[in-house]
């Protein structure tokens, strides 16, 4: 009886170790589900408001911008952007802050920062009552600066060795030009490829008819086709196309290697920074059985009119290649057709740029000078970027100066790559043409843009966000 006495206390003493142990592991079961329902309610929410934030932000860093650069103005735009989209300045314990040139490298970058404090739900369970969440976005607005066309000829409207080009779009992504080829080399899209072709900016001044006494103009390009006499398969003297044939397979194969480009004329209007609704004057197709106009100027149909029918001002040039492996090297002019002979001239009241971005290449190898373009008194203060696709061949390199004795550095581009080089402009430039001294090499193809983070008075431009 003893025996069975001590048993059954020895039992009773084990279910009430059982059940303090079960108690034990409830209570810590319950903390973690309880730390983890806050976990799932309270991280959640925070990542929404976040999210809801950060469009905010991005909405105020463009408006902030937009107003560069007047930092007064701008923190004043994104401050109301901020309100719009719900976080107020001062309310709640909200702040909307902005800052131009954040970091010291970046003057047209404008950054605003957006903080509010939260509470959350079930973290103050485990002694977490609040937080706060910071937000922030930078943007800039771009805007593409002319390209002088002459390039190294000194004259525009003259052929020297250097001439405008562009491939078609099956050619290889690698050979120089990034944004007429539809795939690169192995086939996979090109994230570059841009299918509204290049633009070129024909200024026709007021002075026209005095230079010329006529109201009568031109548009003349100098080889359009793509074809070489003698079906010769590179530039050099005497010929500025090169005959390339596709990337293999899985490499889309096109038609013909002979590049299919079309060139179009657009009449100025009172919208240069919207192309959609620009007037076509003419249109012209060149396909690879054309070979008459192999080294020579010609005007196409509708390429001649007079300036009382569309005036004065800025008409636009687009060239697209559509078909063909190859490069399509041309060249533009414009003036009075009367003097589209030896007697042409090109102090004639018109000027050809492109805009912002320059496809080029050379026919020869050794040490020139570019005119590059012209940095307007608006970049005074601001960055200005001369970024390069893959000037490899035979390049050695390169550096920059302007007439008033500045000089930057740069750096070339390795084959099927991009560098960019960043110009300090000073406080107070007044504007001036940017040169290019670049040791080039025989057939490098290359595409140059210039542009500049700022805000021209016409002309396009892209507000975007920078990070």
């Amino acid at each position: 009886m003893l025996k069975n006495s001590n048993k059954h206390i020895f039992n009773k003493g084990l279910v009430r170790n059982q059940r303090g142990s079960m108690l034990a592991w409830i209570v810590i079961l319950t903390a973690v589900s309880i730390g983890m329902a806050s976990l799932v309610v309270d991280v959640g929410f925070i990542q929404r408001e976040r999210a809801r934030m950060q469009r905010a932000v991005d909405a105020a860093a463009l408006a902030g911008a937009k107003q560069l650069p007047n930092e007064d103005m701008s923190l004043i735009r994104a401050r109301d952007l901020a309100m719009f989209n719900g976080y107020t300045h001062g309310q709640g314990n909200v702040t909307v802050e902005g800052i131009r040139n954040p970091g010291g490298q970046n003057p047209g970058w404008y950054q605003v920062e957006i903080s509010k404090p939260i509470n959350y739900f079930l973290a103050p369970i485990l002694g977490y009552d609040s937080g706060v969440i910071t937000v922030t976005a930078a943007a800039c607005y771009t805007s593409p600066l002319p390209v002088n066309i002459s390039g190294s000829s000194g004259q525009y409207g003259t052929n020297g060795i250097m001439n405008l080009s562009c491939f078609g779009p099956y050619g290889y992504y690698s050979y120089g030009d990034c944004y007429s080829t539809r795939w690169l080399n192995n086939g996979a899209p090109n994230p570059y490829y841009n299918e509204d072709g290049y633009n070129f900016m024909l200024e026709v001044k007021d002075d026209y008819f005095a230079k010329n006494g006529t109201n009568q103009i031109g548009v003349q390009i100098f080889d359009p086709d793509c074809y070489n006499v003698g079906n010769a398969a590179d530039a050099g003297p005497g010929k500025v196309d090169e005959i390339r044939p596709a990337p293999p397979s899985p490499h889309p194969q096109p038609s013909s290697q002979y590049d299919t480009t079309r060139y179009q004329l657009f009449a100025p209007d009172d919208t240069p920074a919207d192309f959609t609704d620009d007037v076509l004057i003419a249109e012209a197709i060149w396909t690879p059985s054309m070979k008459t106009s192999d080294m020579k100027w010609v005007t196409p149909t509708g390429w001649s009119f007079s300036l009382a029918t569309y005036g004065y001002g800025d008409y636009r040039i687009n060239v697209l290649t559509t078909n063909g492996s190859s490069e399509n090297g041309f060249n533009l002019r414009a003036g009075d057709p009367a003097h589209f002979d030896s007697t042409w001239y090109p102090n004639n009241g018109t000027e050809i740029t492109a805009l912002g971005t320059l496809p080029i290449n050379f026919n020869t190898s050794g040490t020139i000078n570019i005119d590059l373009g012209y940095i307007p008194a608006e970049a005074a203060g601001y960055n200005v970027y001369v970024n390069k696709f893959d000037t490899d061949v035979g390049a050695k390199s390169v550096t920059y100066y302007d007439e008033y004795g500045n000089t930057w550095p740069g750096l070339l581009s390795n084959d099927g790559t991009f560098k960019l080089d960043t110009l300090a402009i000073p406080e107070g430039y007044n504007g001036g043409r940017l040169f290019a001294t670049y040791a080039a090499g025989l057939q490098d193809t290359s595409v140059w843009e210039l542009y500049f983070d700022g805000r021209l008075e016409s002309g396009p431009a892209d507000l975007r966000l920078v990070d």
